[in-house]
């Protein structure tokens, strides 16, 4: 149930994101052809109006196709032959237009790329501003509802253990509580933060009650525990923790671990819902960026870093296993993500329209037909190519 799960809530993210393009459309007197939620074959189709509202095979993903949208056919004035004047690519797959659809097509003030600068950036802009609203509505939903959290970190317990970093090594696990470090005793989890940030890299004995735990029991409820002392050494530039924390050029020395945090509500109301939910959409707004320029730049491997349909399911799902509160704060980071992804302006995203459109307002006239072209396909290919290895890396995570 919970993969099921997962499908509806990434079938949610795209109809929002989609939706924004659709009502902006319409709102701007754009034909709108085809209002779809996936891709592939279509499983469900209602035609109201000039616009099919359907739902497709393979729900990542989804399309709204609007008359007079290929630039190939307005610009040689061919955009009003039949099927292709809607835009139609295989993978969103043909549409048997109706009588009013047809008629549609041939009205040129209803074309896209006939609208103004302004009105076709709207359309644009709309999925993305759409994805950022919906964040900010379920990030002030939950605090106005739940209360305003805050994090205390209290006592020294691991609750979970980062790969391939000196922690993982020497051997330190979940659940395991920190007693002391060289002998100095640890009131808390931010002594030992302390002690570890300001070791220098030098190796630290740190002495830990670890959970005895009988066959299927969790460490949670465990009732005796056993001591053991382990060698550890803090190594800096952690690269994906220094980006995330946004240290910067800082020399910042961690082993891996993060501790059980205590989390409590405060009551809150309308407006402090409203203005903390802003700031964590703007917070996770400005970590996206920071992860994507390091990427960029290389300061962090896309092989630890990028993850396909697949991770993205098995999050999603997990989350779905953990509670309402969990699914909810999964769908605000992936509308943020999907948001500030969309507005990269890398052709046949969003941003690359924008930044085509912006080109065109420059120069006073349209854009030819084969720079157009040449960086719709340069777009495709930078995207199928980032598609691909996100699923080698999602499969090389959960079979090897």
């Amino acid at each position: 149930m919970s993969i099921v799960a997962a499908i509806v809530i990434l079938g949610i993210l795209v109809t929002v994101h989609e939706l924004g393009h659709f009502l902006v459309a319409k709102w701007c007197k754009v034909g709108v052809l085809e209002f779809a939620v996936g891709f592939g074959p279509v499983l469900w189709a209602r035609t109201y109006g000039e616009t099919t509202y359907s739902l497709r095979g393979f729900p990542l993903g989804g399309f709204v196709r609007m008359a007079g949208d290929d630039p190939s056919l307005v610009l040689e004035g061919k955009a009003v032959a039949g099927d292709d004047a809607g835009g139609a690519s295989p993978i969103e797959g043909t549409q048997q237009l109706s009588p009013e659809q047809e008629k549609l097509l041939k009205d040129e003030s209803k074309w896209f790329l006939k609208k103004s600068y302004l009105a076709r950036c709207a359309v644009v802009l709309a999925g993305p501003v759409f994805n950022f609203l919906f964040a900010w509505i379920l990030a002030s939903g939950i605090v106005f509802f739940k209360g305003l959290p805050h994090v205390e970190v209290g006592p020294a317990v691991v609750e979970s253990v980062m790969r391939d970093l000196p922690a993982e090594k020497s051997g330190i696990k979940p659940g395991d509580k920190i007693v002391s470090v060289d002998g100095r005793e640890i009131q808390g989890w931010e002594d030992f933060v302390g002690i570890v940030r300001g070791s220098e890299g030098r190796e630290l004995a740190v002495l830990i009650d670890r959970p005895k735990v009988a066959e299927g029991q969790s460490v949670k409820d465990a009732t005796t525990f056993e001591r053991v002392t382990l060698k550890v050494q803090p190594i800096p530039d952690v690269a994906e923790m220094d980006v995330l924390e946004g240290t910067g050029s800082k020399k910042t020395f961690r082993i891996g671990l993060t501790p059980v945090p205590k989390i409590t509500y405060t009551e809150a109301g309308l407006t402090t819902a409203v203005v903390a939910g802003a700031e964590q959409v703007v917070g996770l707004s400005l970590r996206t960026l920071r992860v994507l320029k390091a990427l960029v730049t290389g300061l962090i491997s896309p092989t630890k870093t990028i993850g396909g349909p697949i991770e993205m399911i098995k999050q999603t799902a997990q989350s779905a296993d953990e509670g309402i509160v969990s699914v909810v704060m999964m769908m605000i980071f992936l509308n943020v993500s999907l948001g500030v992804f969309n507005l990269l302006p890398i052709p046949v995203l969003d941003g690359g329209h924008l930044t085509l459109f912006t080109l065109e307002k420059l120069k006073g006239g349209p854009l030819s037909l084969g720079f157009q072209q040449g960086v719709t396909q340069f777009g495709m290919a930078l995207l199928l190519a980032l598609m691909v290895f996100a699923i080698g890396n999602d499969l090389y995570r959960h079979l090897m």
